[in-house]
């Protein structure tokens, strides 16, 4: 099995491919980027920063949500946050989503 095939099995929420713009802070540092995708769980952000694994951050994502969370890894252009929700916040952001990932499928059909 592939490294990037046990990663995908260990994710609790399938993963969506978006082109969102999204604005992250950590401290005082505030950057622009991209989403690359989206989970309920978390999300792999396009930004040219260099915040270390751990680092807290806030991030708004473009007509979706607003939350915060923490680097769980980085990599050459970018970071992964995994989102700080509560159940309900999570149920809410899987909904749209889900919503997200139909509505792109049907586009490509």
């Amino acid at each position: 099995m592939a490294a990037s095939d046990a990663n995908a099995d260990k994710r609790r929420h399938q993963r969506v491919n978006v082109a969102k713009t999204v604005r992250a802070k950590s401290g005082d540092e505030e950057r622009e980027g991209l989403v690359r995708d989206i989970s309920a769980g978390g999300a792999a952000l396009e930004i040219e920063a260099d915040w270390e694994d751990g680092a807290f951050a806030e991030v708004d994502i473009d007509d979706l949500v607003s939350v915060s969370g923490h680097v769980t890894r980085t990599f050459d252009d970018g970071f992964a946050i995994e989102f700080d929700l509560d159940e309900e916040e999570e149920d809410r952001l899987l909904s749209e989503v889900m919503d997200m990932h139909s509505a792109t499928n049907m586009e490509e059909e």
